[in-house]
């Protein structure tokens, strides 16, 4: 094992008093991109303040798997902690283990057939009301079916409506607002009584209540419903029950995070699928094969195993979670460099994705690369979009079953396409999602 100690370099391009933030606003992608070239860690900076971007994606591993304790969750999840409070994606150390436990046991796959029956009836509900010609804002109109969708497995219960209405509406407004604190240079900023911050603090304390009232109305109910947020209200461990405030923030978690992440990727699917009509004939033909017009169950997600492809090949090519943020508690090592505590770190599932001493033509869109024979173990150490480790998103298996049924149903009733003359434009914001995406709905003649 080495014991040289390198030091990151300071990449070329910062500009007076802000340095790098000006680029991670505009351009995050192409910086994150020409970082390769200055090393495994290179550092940037955010106005005053340092951070070490990783850009190998043995490294990445390295930090997410065997060092993953020397890091908590830095400065994103912070900027978000007043959305999410503690919820999994923003909990740390013996918390995060001990409500992660709690609420694996919803995500399990013997529960998977009957989140696939919700999916389905979501998705038809939705696309019934499609018309031959309509123009689809494909993030208004993805977020609305997966929304639909986690909100009725987690809250079954009509009181959720309520919510799920709201969120849908103040979603994409609290993620762009969230990200411009994320990268501000002067964070001093966040805290003064800007029209930014009090849209902000207004979008967030109009959520907040909503859900508590979700849960007051479950207590109030004399039954239990087949949905999480009665598996969570029910379970207990040696500790007792999740109090209330921490069932608030775990809704609040799989709400945001479980709708505008499969959304995004709905997106950029559809989006690739009708700049490769090839690819997508072999869909549509695979699921007429498997389905023969009826509705897809569990069963049949094992046969369609190109649509599988392809939407492993869409969460490499397009990442929806493009940024991760970590922290060092600790002085620690992390390859042949030496990361003080403190130390601010940022990885991205899109770097790693497209590595291309992993990756053959990795900017190329192929779901062939996912074929039984063609699955390397260096195409499975690069394609990370929901993480690796100990603090792997817990919804991995869940979002992956919705994108397939999303495709499975809606691609035999309608073809859609981007809207000609329109510019789509990669926007890797708190997420990366297809800016300005319109989509052209055209039935699909039986």
């Amino acid at each position: 094992m080495s014991t040289t100690t390198r030091t990151a370099v300071l990449a070329p391009g910062g500009l007076p008093g802000l340095g790098h933030a000006w680029k991670l606003r505009t351009d995050p992608l192409g910086l994150f991109a020409s970082l390769r070239a200055h090393g495994d860690i290179v550092q940037i900076r955010i106005g005053s303040q340092r951070v070490f971007v990783v850009t190998s994606t043995e490294l990445t591993h390295e930090l997410f798997a065997a060092k993953y304790r020397s890091f908590d969750k830095g400065v994103a999840v912070e900027n978000f902690r007043d959305v999410f409070g503690y919820g999994l994606l923003s909990s740390e150390g013996e918390q995060h283990r001990r409500h992660r436990l709690l609420v694996q046991p919803a995500f399990h796959r013997d529960r998977l057939a009957d989140y696939l029956a919700i999916m389905q009836e979501r998705i038809s509900e939705r696309i019934d009301g499609w018309r031959d010609g309509r123009i689809l804002d494909a993030r208004v109109e993805m977020s609305a079916i997966t929304l639909a969708v986690v909100a009725k497995a987690l809250i079954s219960a009509r009181v959720g409506d309520e919510l799920a209405a709201e969120v849908q509406l103040r979603l994409p407004r609290l993620l762009d607002l969230s990200y411009r604190r994320a990268v501000n240079p002067l964070p001093i900023l966040d805290k003064l009584p800007l029209p930014r911050n009090r849209e902000y603090a207004a979008l967030v304390a109009r959520l907040h209540p909503l859900i508590d009232k979700v849960i007051a109305d479950y207590h109030r109910g004399d039954t239990r419903h087949p949905d999480l947020l009665s598996m969570m209200l029910d379970a207990r461990d040696a500790d007792g029950a999740l109090p209330d405030e921490r069932i608030h923030d775990q809704i609040m978690t799989i709400l945001l995070a479980g709708s505008e992440t499969t959304a995004t990727a709905l997106s950029w699917t559809f989006l690739l699928l009708s700049a490769h009509p090839e690819v997508e004939a072999r869909v549509i033909a695979e699921i007429d094969a498997v389905l023969g017009g009826r509705a897809v169950t569990f069963p049949d997600l094992a046969r369609l195993t190109y649509t599988t492809q392809v939407v492993e090949e869409s969460l490499r090519h397009s990442p929806p979670i493009w940024l991760i943020t970590r922290r060092a508690i600790e002085d620690v090592r992390l390859g042949d460099h030496l990361l003080p505590r403190g130390a601010s770190i940022m990885l991205s599932p899109y770097l790693t994705g497209h590595d291309p001493h992993l990756i053959t033509d990795p900017d190329t869109f192929d779901p062939d690369r996912w074929s039984g024979p063609n699955i390397s173990r260096a195409l499975r150490r690069a394609a990370l979009p929901f993480g690796a480790g100990p603090r792997q998103c817990i919804g991995d298996t869940f979002a992956l079953t919705e994108l397939t049924a999303a495709l499975a149903t809606i691609l035999p009733r309608y073809h859609l396409r981007r809207q000609p003359g329109t510019t789509v434009t990669g926007r890797a914001h708190q997420t990366y999602y297809p800016g300005d995406l319109r989509l052209v709905v055209t039935a699909r003649t039986p």
